[in-house]
């Protein structure tokens, strides 16, 4: 399954929903990988709810971390 990415680099309020339509199909995937597997919905939606908490907030960690080293580069 192919997602396309942004159609400008433009920042507009409707960037967030496109991309939002464009994951849709593959999460949908994913919860149903899950629960075939034997997990159940719910479980399926919170863990990736998580993952992606997870993975923002990792993202801020790395971010600090380079702006540290920037600064002792300096």
């Amino acid at each position: 399954m192919e997602i396309l990415g942004p159609r400008s680099d433009e920042r507009n309020e409707d960037r967030f929903v496109l991309c939002e339509h464009e994951l849709e199909e593959a999460s949908q995937e994913l919860i149903r990988k899950a629960t075939q597997a034997g997990w159940d919905e719910g479980e399926a939606c919170v863990a990736i709810a998580s993952l992606a908490d997870h993975h923002i907030l990792a993202m801020q960690c790395n971010e600090r971390t380079a702006a540290s080293i920037r600064k002792i580069r300096l």
